[in-house]
């Protein structure tokens, strides 16, 4: 008859397993002992466990950390009202980006377009091939001239390309600079140069200084700004290209003015 050994996890005769009981009968003792010393080993590991518990039970909690102090109080200076500086910080901005320079007056021109220039310039027109008339808007001694066109077709930038082929060939040509302007939610673009000869003017053999700016208006139509002044007028002329450039509104159209006055 085969019986289980449980020690071996093995079946057995009974002959083995005959065998094998004075063996285990020998070694009864020691596993006695085993056993003991091992009750004792967890009697003392418990009672060690209860003290440690006991004493982290009645442990104070840390208390919490103090609160960081803000910016003004590490600065000394006193809070400030959120809303009161947002008003200031706005109103200051609209003062400084809607005012125009001095000597400078809003135009409604004849041909339809807002425009801001010089208060004491006068303007000329001349026929075109298409859109609006060439407006020309000159300074009382003829050094500084703004024009003003509308373009038949091309991107602006495509037609700085077409334009600087023939600047190119004038007199003194030299690139400042050309492409088109990231910021500009227009498709505005630029082409900045000097010559010492310029088309529609005389040949005075003195270095000119031209911004001819090109964009895409509100009206879907394109238009170009052309500034001209002498080569140590440099500041005059970009302001004068910018202040245009800010103020143009195209034929037709009603658009909000840069100072916040009523639309034009």
């Amino acid at each position: 008859m085969k019986v289980y050994d449980r020690e071996r996890q093995d079946w057995a005769d009974g002959r083995r397993e005959r065998l094998h009981q004075p063996d285990r009968d020998l070694d009864l003792p020691r596993q006695q002992r085993v056993v003991r010393r091992g009750g004792m080993v967890l009697a003392a590991v418990g009672m060690c466990f209860g003290v440690w518990a006991f004493g982290w039970k009645d442990e104070p909690e840390p208390p919490p950390p103090p609160p960081s102090p803000t910016a003004q109080e590490q600065e000394g200076t006193e809070p400030t009202d959120p809303a009161t500086d947002t008003a200031e910080a706005t109103d200051g901005t609209a003062t400084a980006s809607g005012v125009l320079p001095d000597g400078y007056t809003e135009v409604q021109d004849d041909e339809g377009f807002r425009i801001a220039v010089p208060a004491d310039w006068t303007a000329e027109r001349r026929p075109s091939q298409y859109g609006i008339k060439i407006v020309n808007y000159s300074s009382p001694d003829g050094l500084r001239r703004l024009q003003i066109f509308q373009l038949e077709e091309f991107a602006p930038y495509d037609s700085l390309v077409i334009a600087e082929e023939a600047a190119a060939r004038q007199k003194g040509y030299e690139r400042i600079e050309m492409g088109p302007i990231p910021s500009a939610p227009d498709d505005a673009a630029e082409h900045e140069y000097r010559a010492t000869e310029i088309a529609g003017e005389s040949d005075s053999g003195t270095v000119r200084h031209v911004i001819d700016h090109r964009f895409r208006a509100s009206d879907g139509n394109r238009y170009a700004l052309v500034a001209y002044g002498p080569d140590n007028q440099d500041s005059a002329v970009r302001e004068l290209i910018d202040t245009a450039a800010a103020w143009f509104c195209p034929p037709g159209t009603t658009c909000p003015a840069p100072d916040g006055s009523d639309a034009g």
